[in-house]
């Protein structure tokens, strides 16, 4: 009963901050704290914020490429190197796809900032969102069935 209350406990929470979290997409903790260390002005804190989680994205979709071109597809159920061919193609145009709706999504998601001092950090903050998102999805790829 004590787990199932933690649990519970846990749950709930979770389901708090994803609530907060979900209602701006192009508000983050880390773009906060540069404005109020550096000011709206300042563009490099935001610059290199953008450019670390454009780089753990990168670092992220080129793991998996690499985990998937080394993968033995004699491991899949009827797998063959044509399946496997048909993987990293179809997984290489979700990410040059995801990109192009990671821009256009966060240009749609800033359409409020347009125009006013605070449009830079909306948008790094929409692409630093939208680039953990996409990393955790790109994790949750498995090349084995867990059967």
């Amino acid at each position: 009963m004590k787990k199932l209350l933690v649990l519970v406990s846990l749950l709930l929470a979770s389901n708090a901050s994803l609530a907060t979290a979900a209602t701006d997409i192009t508000s983050n903790k880390d773009v906060d704290a540069c404005i109020q260390k550096y000011g709206e002005n300042n563009s490099e804190c935001l610059e290199d914020l953008n450019d670390k989680t454009d780089d753990a994205l990168n670092k992220a979709y080129t793991d998996k490429l690499k985990e998937i071109e080394g993968f033995d597809y004699t491991q899949w159920w009827m797998g063959d190197e044509d399946r496997k061919k048909r993987m990293i193609d179809t997984f290489k145009k979700s990410q040059s796809e995801w990109l192009k709706y990671r821009d256009d999504y966060c240009n749609a998601a800033t359409t409020g900032a347009q125009g006013t001092h605070s449009l830079g950090a909306a948008f790094a903050g929409c692409n630093i969102n939208m680039n953990s998102r996409r990393i955790s999805e790109i994790q949750m790829i498995q090349m084995k069935n867990k059967e």
